[in-house]
């Protein structure tokens, strides 16, 4: 699973649009598919605060799987 399908499983999770979402998070819904592709730390973190934890917790659960970097450096397990 890569970052972005991720991201989308724990939004659906919360129970929120991609919409919703990107309202929450303070990004335009337009320019939100683009964010997820490769997002950067700081993009990471206001995901995480749009859905109420940090980032080590929002792949917390993901413990089975690996999600690979988009910059292939590097794995997040």
């Amino acid at each position: 699973m890569d970052i972005k399908s991720h991201i989308e499983a724990r939004i659906r999770e919360a129970g929120m649009t991609k919409k919703e979402f990107a309202v929450r998070m303070g990004a335009h819904a337009g320019s939100l598919n683009s964010m997820l592709e490769a997002p950067s730390w700081p993009t990471l973190e206001r995901v995480a605060k749009a859905l109420g934890c940090d980032v080590p917790q929002l792949f917390s659960d993901s413990a089975a799987s690996v999600i690979r970097c988009p910059y292939q450096r590097c794995l997040i397990l």
